[in-house]
Formats: structure tokens, C-alpha cells, sequence
């Protein structure tokens, strides 16, 4: 049996669709609360109160620690045991925040944090995070922390990466769960695993998560970012320390390397002055850098989790607080570098790296830095990245309008990259969206329908500072950023904020300070670059159900058997089976309207409930549709074939579904994916100690789309005569739905089964290979029944589309000929069973 989960959703269904737990509901409506909910995890991430929850403790960790208690399961929790404390911090603002960690018995989540901010009164007024639910891995690691290393450095050492050639080692090691697809906005699958920075703390840093249980590589990002300060030319060996802090300057130094030394000290007194941040660390660091590094592959530029290195040709003002800024966001929100996150982590370096060239007055020289009022790329040079870096041979990014160089100015623009793993899902190319958000924000604009009042570069600043420093978390995407910022600026109506300076000296309060009107720009701009539009949309994430051609005209014209639930469950029988009964929630495929995408009609559903704790509350069992018994006629012409069209979201691998069959009423038997002709099962249920769904092991329907939580309808078809199913034999199926012991998300539905023969064999031509005639057919009544080969009829059979016996006629005569009356039977496709001296032959006769 697999472990008790540490989070236990406690969502409420209805009709079979996820809804948000009652304990979340009751905090929305106490708190008139606003409420984001993560794609990848289906809980909250983040809740900005519209009314501060009352709470009756003293302090804001003695706040937090009641609200918590008192609302874990909106959070869907499974106890308020799963949070660790961290942290209480106080801003430069003097607000005050407390940091919560998720474990699962006993091991750290990866970006499993909750953070609850109050405000100057100490009242809660938003709480932002991931919780991950349904973890359900083994947490004793099958392989020891020093071979994890070992697999980890050898496959970075298979990457190429290492150009300098310098040892490899592994400089953090952590055992901990890790959300797969957290970063990338799919639906979190959790692995227990090694998180392993492997590192020569020069050209190589890489994150790599490696599968405690099997070695496999789960996931890897990197980590290399293309005052006291101490400035090196080609490494950090202490003969080729060029200038530090208190040498003369400039003394022998290159304009690059002056451009190095200056600029770093900018960036060490923009982020003191302005925000109390003291380095890049928070604790006065060295911020060292290398001019000339061979590790770096020229023209270019990186943080490297150790020292700024640049190439000669680089090293501009905005490029040099560009890469010091990784260094900062690597201290605060820890953004890593992919996807959406990666894109922030890049937006916030050319943020800062722009920022700090505006205000510092330095390489400014015959610029023109005038505000732009046009989409013009041309003219002004504000907003623009690196544009004297000689080796670039121009700017390289456009903030203020992106598509100059190709970047996206919003979400759904043509630019945006969308789907690929190229530069690590599009960090530079898609952080031209949030940049261009800054631009329009400080300078004012119109854009997409939408108009901001500019607000300067004192608010804008602040508002992103805070964003970075408080509420972004490691794998933020752009809702959780729009949710920050929107957050940020709340926090901060209201507080005389401090000036920006580059200098030594403080520019001291600014008398500026977040208005309504302000926070009013933000939300237009949000909006107007599509900041909280999903782009999952326009991926080409696979779906479970891919798309079909359409069926033949027979397969719903003229079908042998047809069900489509419309009228009630009909002759399938419906049990359950649970594996605990004394524990067991009781449900069974059920007939629901409320279908999933807007779907007309009914269907027939089987649910995976969110319930059940994988310990004594146990949830595992099948839920079995048994359809009717299905006679195939003896005609052999064509083949006959199954469709049916169902919708499938579930817990990934724990819970799905799958068809069996039973041929002429022998053993049940798993329908093989070698009989689908479209879409068949696409995975196999765990089948480790880890599962007790009775299904276990089994090829079957499971999971949701690629880059989502929910599914979507599609069409599987099976080839019967690859079952053996053939002319005169009979066959039965069931449709078996298997949960185990906890959790779930959706379920399975079914609508439209046909069963049918798409040969266009004539029916006369059958009628005279069967010897038996049948006319006028198609009838409106009577028919008139002839055996052709003057042996007399015995008996006559007639059985309706489902393969169920609704006329028996005994012929006692000897006749070679008969009429037989349809006029009562409703319209459909009948099958007659024609018995004489010698043989039994069927045809079939269409009643309209």
C-alpha cells in the first residue's frame, strides 16, 4: 500500500466537476477575498483579502500561525502540520511578512512555500505560495546522495558544457519532492528527488533533480545567468586581480573594465539607497567581476552564481547591472530560469540594468533619451538594451516596444514563444512582455485598447522591488507576477518612498507615493499586454484524445448496436466493487448532463473523487458498466468495429480507466492496444507497493491533456475481429474506472457508442449467399421471408440493434416462405435469425 499523502484535497464535486473547497469558499466570503488559482496545482496560490481576517493574536507570527490553523484547508491541506515555519521579515517599508515551507513527512517540497504580508496595523492582507497536492512517492530514497552526485556531474559532463575544463563538483545536494512541470504551467507530477547543483564556479552551474528511486533525470535548469568590489582580467587567480576596492581609479584600466568597476557600484548604491538591500546577498558581499573570461563564449555577458563576467565589447552600464541583477533576483525571489519564470528572471535584469542607465548619467554622451510617444524603433534611445555594446553591434531588446527585435510586447502577440525548450522556453524572447509593462507604466501610454498615466521611474521601482522581494517565489509565472504587482502596490499606497540614486549619497524620501490613480495604470496595464492570458492555448501540448477521422455513413446512419445515454442506462448493468466496503464512499457510473467543455446532451460518468487518505480512510475500488449481451450477424462481409467518445481527467497513474470484453461468454480479458485503430490507452497505472488501485499494473485511460488539469472529448475506435469478435459469435464489454486509496480530480466519461460494419456489401448480395431472401427492405411493415433453397423454414428470430431476442416465431408448416409483420416495431435496424431444415442464416432488415 502506498504512504499516507502529506496534502490531501478536499475540493467538493458536483456532477463530477472540481470545485473549490468549502473551506475556501467560507474565507472568500468572510474575507471578500480575490482569489488566484494555479493551473499546475488547482490550489490557490494566491488571496488578497478584501477585509483582513479576524484574528484575536498578538504579532504577526502569532497572526499567521492562527489564520493557518484556521484555514489549511483552503490551501487543501491535509494538516497545518505539513507547514513549517521560516521566517519573519520586516521590509524597508516596515511591513512585516512570515514565510511558511511544505513538507511531506518530513521532506521538503521544492518551492512548496507560503507567504502571509501585513500590513503597517499588522492585519493579513494577502497570502501567496504554492501547495502541492497529491504526493504520492515513496520518501526513502533508493539511491544514496553520493551516487546521485556521481550520475548528476557525469551527465553534465556529457552536456559539453564544461569548456574550461575545470573540475566538476557538487556544491549543494538537497533530498526533497519536486513538482515536475510546476515551471512550465502543466499539471505537477511529484518525484522524490535530488536537487544537485553541479558547478566549477566558472562556465558551469546546473540544477539538476535526479529520481531518488531510479537515478533518472527528473528535471535541470541552470544556473548561469548569461561594493566592495574586485575587478580580475580572464579568471579570479589572485595574480590577475586587475583593481579593489580603495586602488586608484582608473589607473591602467580599459574602458571596459572601468565600465565594470563604475557600473558595479551603481547597482551596490541603487539597491541600498532605495530599498535597504545591502549587495547582492543582503549581506554586503563582494560583488566580483571578470573581464575577458575564455569560459564565456564572445560577445557575451552572465552571472554565474559566483562572480559578473563579461567580454570587452559588453561591458555597458545597462549590461553590467543587467547581469548583476540575476544576482540579485538569484537572493530574493529566486526565479529560475525557465519558461515563464526564466522570462521573469530575464525582465527583471534588463528592469534593473535599464533603470539604473537612466538614472546614473553615465556613458550618456550625444544620446537621445527623450521619452517615446510612438512605436517608432527608431530616433530616442530609452528603452533600449545594450545599445552601446559595441560587440553587439546595437540594442539587443526594445522595452518600449519589443517587437522592434522581434520580442512580444504581450502575451498572445506572434512574437511570444510559446511551446519550445529552446533558451530554456523563451526567457529573453518572452520577457520583452513584462518589460515592455515597466516601460508603459513609468512613461505612460496607450496600448491594446488600454491607457496608463505615467507614474516615474520612483513608483514603477518600488512596486517591482517589492514584487521581487516579497512575493515572487521560484517558479512564479506571469498571474502570479500581475498578482504581485497588483499586491505591491496596494502595500504601498500611501508611503513616501524612497528617491533612486546611484551615487554614494541617499536621494532620501522622494515625497512620491502610490496613488489610486496609480494602481488604476497598473491594472490597464496588466491588461493590456495580457499578463494573466493563459499562452497554453496556442501550445501544441498533446492531448490524451487526439483527433479522429470521421466514422463511416453506417456507423451512425445504420448501426448494428448504438448507446448514447440519452434515455437512461438501459440494460448495462451498473455495480461497484470497493476494495475497503467499511470505508468505501458509495457511487457508480451515473448519468450527468453538466458535461465538461459546454457538451450538449448526456453521458454516462464515472467519478475520481477527491477523497479518502491513503491510510484508514480508504477510497480503492471499481466502478463496472457492463454493457448487454451483442450478437454479431453471420454475414461475413466487412468488419465490425467499436467507437465510443469520452473525455478523461484523472490522477495521473493512480486512477483511470480501461475496456475488457468477454467473447462468447469466456474469460474477461483487457481489449489489447493492438485492436485500437485511434486512440488508445495511453499510459499504464502505476503498479508499484505505492498503488492499491485493484486496477493496478493495467494499460488504461489516464492523467489529463499535456499543459493542463482538465481534459478534453475525443474518439477511440477498436477493431472487434482483432478480439476475435467475428460472423455469428457474441460479445460483452465493460468499462472499468479504478481509483485508489485517496484523491483524485475529474473522472471518466462516456457518450455515443456505436457498434457497426462500414462494408458496403449490398444486401441483396448477402441475402443470396445467406439463401435467404427478405423483401421489400427497407420496410414499413410487413416483410416477406424466402428460402431459396426450397428447404422449408423452421423458424424466424428477431432481435433489435442491441442484440436483444424481441420476436420468436415458431413456423410448423414446412413452408419455404412467410410474411412477418413490422408495422409495430419502432424505426431502427432489426436483425432476423432464419432457421430452416438444413442451416440458420441472418439478415438484416432496416425498419423506417
Amino acid at each position: 500500500m502506498k504512504k499516507t499523502l502529506s496534502l490531501a484535497i478536499v475540493l467538493a464535486y458536483v456532477c463530477g466537476f472540481a470545485q473549490e473547497s468549502k473551506a475556501l469558499s467560507k474565507l472568500k466570503q468572510e474575507t471578500n477575498a480575490n482569489v488566484t488559482i494555479s493551473n499546475s496545482t488547482s490550489n490557490p496560490n494566491f488571496i488578497h483579502f478584501g477585509n483582513a481576517p479576524q484574528l484575536k493574536s498578538s504579532g504577526a507570527k502569532a497572526k499567521a500561525v492562527e489564520f493557518l490553523a484556521q484555514n489549511f484547508q483552503a490551501f487543501n491541506l491535509r494538516s497545518v502540520n505539513d507547514l513549517v515555519f521560516v521566517a519573519e521579515k520586516t521590509d524597508n517599508y516596515g511591513l512585516k511578512s512570515v514565510i511558511y515551507r511544505q513538507e511531506h513527512q518530513g521532506v521538503p517540497v521544492y518551492d512548496g512555500v507560503l507567504k502571509l504580508h501585513f500590513n503597517k496595523k499588522e492585519e493579513l492582507t494577502s497570502v501567496n505560495g504554492n501547495a502541492i497536492s497529491n504526493i504520492k512517492v515513496n520518501t526513502t530514497p533508493d539511491i544514496n546522495p553520493q551516487e546521485a552526485e556521481r550520475i548528476a556531474k557525469s551527465m553534465v559532463d556529457n552536456q559539453n558544457l564544461n569548456m574550461s575544463n575545470t573540475p566538476l563538483e557538487a556544491a549543494k545536494t538537497n533530498l526533497l519532492i519536486f513538482p515536475k512541470y510546476l515551471a512550465q504551467g502543466g499539471s505537477v507530477v511529484p518525484y522524490l528527488a535530488y536537487e544537485i547543483e553541479v558547478t566549477n564556479k566558472k562556465d558551469v552551474r546546473e540544477f539538476l533533480f535526479i529520481n531518488a528511486h531510479t537515478g533518472e533525470l527528473v528535471d535541470q535548469f541552470t544556473g548561469i545567468h548569461p561594493i566592495d568590489r574586485n575587478l580580475y582580467e580572464t579568471n579570479t587567480n589572485a595574480s590577475n586581480l586587475k583593481w579593489k576596492e580603495g586602488d586608484t581609479f582608473p589607473g591602467t584600466l580599459s574602458k571596459w573594465q572601468q565600465n565594470e568597476v563604475t557600473t558595479s557600484e551603481h547597482v551596490y548604491n541603487f539597491f541600498k539607497n532605495a530599498f535597504g538591500y545591502v549587495s547582492y546577498d543582503s549581506q554586503d558581499h563582494t560583488m566580483i567581476t571578470v573581464n575577458n573570461d575564455p569560459t564565456i563564449n564572445c560577445p557575451n555577458a552572465r552571472w554565474n552564481g559566483t562572480y559578473a563576467g563579461y567580454c570587452d565589447g559588453t561591458a555597458t552600464d545597462d549590461v553590467i547591472a543587467h547581469e548583476w541583477g540575476h544576482a540579485y533576483t538569484e537572493y530574493t525571489s529566486g526565479l529560475i530560469y525557465q519558461y515563464q519564470s526564466g522570462a521573469l528572471n530575464e525582465s527583471y535584469s534588463d528592469v534593473w540594468g535599464e533603470t539604473i542607465d537612466l538614472i546614473n548619467n553615465y556613458e550618456d554622451e550625444g544620446e537621445n533619451l527623450s521619452v517615446r510617444t510612438t512605436a517608432s524603433c527608431s530616433g530616442s534611445m530609452r528603452w533600449k538594451m545594450g545599445e552601446d555594446a559595441t560587440a553587439f553591434g546595437g540594442a539587443i531588446r526594445d522595452m518600449w516596444n519589443p517587437n522592434c527585435n522581434g520580442d512580444p510586447a504581450k502575451v498572445l502577440d506572434t512574437d511570444y514563444y510559446f511551446c519550445g525548450t529552446a533558451d530554456s522556453g523563451g526567457v529573453h524572447t518572452n520577457s520583452g512582455v513584462t518589460n515592455h509593462l515597466y516601460a508603459l507604466l513609468v512613461d505612460g501610454g496607450t496600448y491594446n485598447g488600454y491607457t496608463m498615466t505615467g507614474m516615474g521611474l520612483i513608483k514603477a521601482a518600488h512596486i517591482w522591488w517589492r514584487a521581487q522581494n516579497i512575493y515572487l517565489t521560484s517558479t512564479s509565472d506571469f498571474t502570479n507576477f500581475a498578482d504581485a504587482l497588483e499586491a505591491s502596490a496596494s502595500d504601498l499606497l500611501g508611503i513616501n518612498l524612497q528617491g533612486l540614486s546611484t551615487t554614494v549619497t541617499s536621494a532620501g524620501l522622494s515625497g512620491q507615493s502610490i496613488t489610486a490613480a496609480d494602481i488604476l495604470s497598473l491594472k490597464n496595464g496588466i491588461l493590456a499586454v495580457q499578463l494573466k492570458s493563459s499562452p497554453v492555448t496556442q501550445c501544441n501540448y498533446v492531448p490524451i484524445l487526439a483527433e479522429t477521422p470521421d466514422l463511416c455513413a453506417n456507423a451512425t446512419s445504420n448501426p448494428l448496436f448504438k448507446e448514447d445515454w440519452e434515455n437512461g442506462s438501459g440494460n448495462w448493468a451498473i455495480t461497484n466493487i470497493p476494495s475497503k466496503p467499511s470505508t468505501w464512499e458509495n457511487r457508480d457510473w451515473t448519468i450527468i448532463s453538466n458535461l465538461p467543455k459546454g457538451r450538449a446532451g448526456k453521458a454516462i460518468f464515472a467519478i475520481d473523487p477527491v477523497n479518502g487518505d491513503c491510510n484508514a480512510n480508504l477510497q480503492n475500488g471499481i466502478l463496472r458498466l457492463e454493457s448487454p449481451l451483442i450478437n454479431i450477424p453471420t454475414f461475413s462481409g466487412g468488419k465490425y468495429e467499436m467507437a465510443f467518445n469520452h473525455y478523461v481527467a484523472t490522477e495521473s497513474t493512480w486512477d483511470g480507466g480501461n475496456i475488457k470484453y468477454s467473447l462468447n461468454g469466456g474469460n474477461w480479458i483487457l481489449v489489447p492496444i493492438t485492436a485500437f485503430t485511434q486512440n488508445r490507452f495511453n499510459n499504464v497505472l502505476d503498479g508499484t507497493s505505492n498503488s492499491n488501485n485493484p486496477l493496478k499494473g493495467q494499460r488504461a485511460f489516464t492523467g489529463t491533456d499535456g499543459g493542463s488539469l482538465s481534459g478534453s472529448w475525443g474518439q477511440s475506435v477498436i477493431d472487434l475481429s482483432k478480439l476475435g469478435a467475428v460472423s455469428g459469435s457474441n460479445i460483452k464489454f465493460r468499462f472499468e474506472f479504478g481509483t485508489d486509496g485517496c484523491n483524485g480530480l475529474d473522472g471518466w466519461y462516456l457518450d455515443e457508442l456505436y457498434i457497426y460494419n462500414c462494408s458496403t456489401l449490398a444486401v441483396e448480395d448477402i441475402q443470396k449467399q445467406n439463401g435467404i431472401t427478405v423483401f421489400p427492405n427497407p420496410t414499413s411493415g410487413f416483410v416477406t421471408i424466402q428460402n431459396t433453397k426450397n428447404s422449408s423454414l423452421k423458424k424466424v428470430e428477431v432481435y433489435n440493434a442491441a442484440g436483444q431476442l424481441i420476436r420468436n416465431f415458431d413456423l410448423n408448416n414446412g413452408v419455404s416462405k412467410t410474411s412477418l409483420d413490422m408495422s409495430q416495431l419502432t424505426n431502427g435496424t432489426y436483425v432476423l435469425k432464419v432457421s430452416s431444415e438444413t442451416e440458420s442464416n441472418t439478415v438484416k432488415v432496416i425498419k423506417k
